[in-house]
């Protein structure tokens, strides 16, 4: 058995080696010189087996954590977590598990809820408010358990598989910080559990946009990938922010910059992410930590109501921190998503980014107003707009034309953009039976943008979207993104004023708690039959 260690990705050495006859042992290393440290076994003669593995720090004072989970209409799933959170490993360090309920079906109801509880004795609190979104739902939790003496505030998805065993490192990790960090965990998929999705997150300047650490780790197989033979994963990366599938939070820092912008979903991680930041605060996302959760790529958040969320919360992100005086060509780099949605006959998603941007020049006091609204809106508008998923048994005819290629080159692309604008400009003329059925993969604006109806499949694979093609309204929708990118383009230096000065109210704990106030029935457990 040898014990290797790497500082860099150019370094890998051999810390110590010993042959194993015992049935238990154990290695030591100093923790200084090294950022990786990884055990290889090697059998001389048949088969090894390798009972269980514990790596140990010196003992310092562990931090108390208070658990924040938000949940929604996935009771079972919320069970699930709560299990994991019961076992023995995270009794010490773990006082409190506060699950906020946002769902119109308990997590009280599912299967195994009582037995859950039971186990967590008076750990475990369970809060029901209305749905305000994951940092409503968050947030809620973080303002809970600032009435506590916790040191960290673990933000956890209700729709991941965890291993306590993150969560001990990523405790063991903040505890041993010069100053307060906050901690994430990676992110494995849930449908392929080898494949690491997320190694790391940034911000890129140009566009404020999010993308990987590093390109050749976007997805990483862990099966055939490991330190000792991926250089890139030795590799110390910087990210401006951690998902909030598993993300410790430090009190201090919570006490210091406040909670989450009222956001409902998408960006709020991130936006917290860069105004810690600026606040002197790092985020480290610690490999070896890390939870199983739908990646990205499974959900279809641009083509439903969350496609409003996705713009707003970028630009008001950008407002507050992009670099730059126009916000660091994030106007350019949406309007081109707006071109996208387009031509790929996306009309719903257009409407609805439009309805984002011009929530965002109405100022800052929109956030809390259409907190609670907003994304029920958008789900009218999705249907007003035919933008739904069908289900495979109401699908209609397709018919028999082949899938285009995929333009292959920068000459290609430019030829077939051309093609595109030609056939956009032309009356629509098929009608009754769909032209062209697609994967999801091949549901881009290379393809859709030659048809004049089509079948996409959704992402999660069940059901599709029906598109056809209506000129008019995609030339009335190319006309509004472009009057409202000259308006914020215009009123950029006013608005952003108006949000950077709005801020300190908008993620403070009173001006939440006031939005706790609206309806709120509060459960507290052991009590696990669901009443007050």
């Amino acid at each position: 058995m040898t014990l290797f260690g790497a500082s860099d990705a150019d370094s890998r050495a051999v810390i110590t080696a010993r042959d194993v006859v015992d049935d238990s042992f154990s290695l030591q290393a100093s923790t200084d010189a090294w950022a990786w440290l990884w055990l290889e076994v090697e059998a001389l003669e048949g088969e090894i087996a390798i009972g269980d593995i514990e790596w140990r720090l010196e003992e310092v004072s562990t931090g108390q954590v208070a658990v924040c989970i938000t949940t929604h209409n996935r009771p079972s799933d919320c069970v699930r977590v709560l299990e994991r959170l019961a076992e023995e490993t995270t009794a010490e360090f773990v006082p409190q598990i506060i699950v906020v309920d946002q769902g119109s079906t308990p997590a009280t109801d599912a299967l195994g809820w009582d037995q859950a509880a039971a186990r967590l004795g008076d750990r475990l609190r369970y809060i029901v408010q209305p749905n305000l979104g994951g940092s409503g739902g968050y947030s809620r939790g973080v303002s809970e358990a600032l009435d506590g003496v916790a040191r960290y505030m673990l933000l956890l998805d209700d729709d991941i598989v965890l291993e306590p065993e993150s969560l001990s490192r990523m405790v063991a990790f903040a505890d041993r910080a010069p100053f307060p960090t906050i901690v994430g965990a990676q992110m494995l998929s849930l449908t392929e559990p080898t494949l690491l999705h997320s190694y790391g997150e940034r911000v890129r300047s140009r566009g404020f946009w999010w993308s990987p650490v590093a390109s050749d780790l976007a997805p990483t197989d862990l099966a055939s990938h490991t330190p000792a033979t991926t250089p890139a994963m030795r590799s110390v990366y910087d990210v401006d922010f951690n998902g909030w599938w598993m993300c410790l939070l430090p009190r201090a820092t919570v006490v210091q910059i406040g909670m989450a912008l009222p956001y409902f979903i998408k960006w709020d991680d991130v936006e917290y992410g860069l105004r810690a930041r600026a606040a002197g605060t790092r985020t480290v996302t610690l490999p070896g930590a890390a939870v199983w959760h739908m990646p990205w790529t499974g959900k279809d958040d641009g083509l439903d109501w969350q496609a409003y969320h996705q713009l707003r919360n970028r630009i008001v992100t950008a407002l507050l921190h992009a670099p730059g005086t126009r916000g660091g060509g994030v106007l350019g780099a949406s309007f081109a998503q707006d071109l996208n949605h387009i031509l790929c006959l996306q009309y719903g998603s257009e409407a609805a980014r439009a309805v984002a941007l011009r929530d965002v020049l109405s100022g800052p006091d929109h956030l809390y107003r259409t907190l609670q609204t907003r994304a029920e809106d958008m789900r009218e508008l999705m249907r007003r707009a035919g933008q739904i998923v069908v289900p495979d048994g109401e699908l209609p005819v397709v018919g028999t034309r082949p899938a285009p290629r995929a333009p292959r080159g920068a000459v290609d692309s430019v030829g077939r953009l051309l093609r595109i604008v030609i056939h956009q400009l032309r009356p629509v003329q098929s009608a009754g039976v769909v032209s062209v059925a697609l994967d999801r993969a091949a549901g881009k604006w290379w393809a859709l943008g030659l048809q004049d109806s089509a079948l996409v499949r959704s992402a999660t694979g069940r059901g599709a979207f029906v598109a056809y093609r209506r000129r008019r309204l995609a030339l009335s929708l190319v006309v509004e993104a472009s009057v409202l990118r000259l308006r914020l383009w215009a009123r950029w230096p006013s608005l952003r004023t108006s949000y950077r000065r709005a801020l300190p109210d908008l993620v403070s704990r009173a001006r939440w708690e006031e939005a706790f106030m609206s309806s709120t029935v509060r459960v507290d457990t052991p009590e696990t039959d669901g009443t007050e």
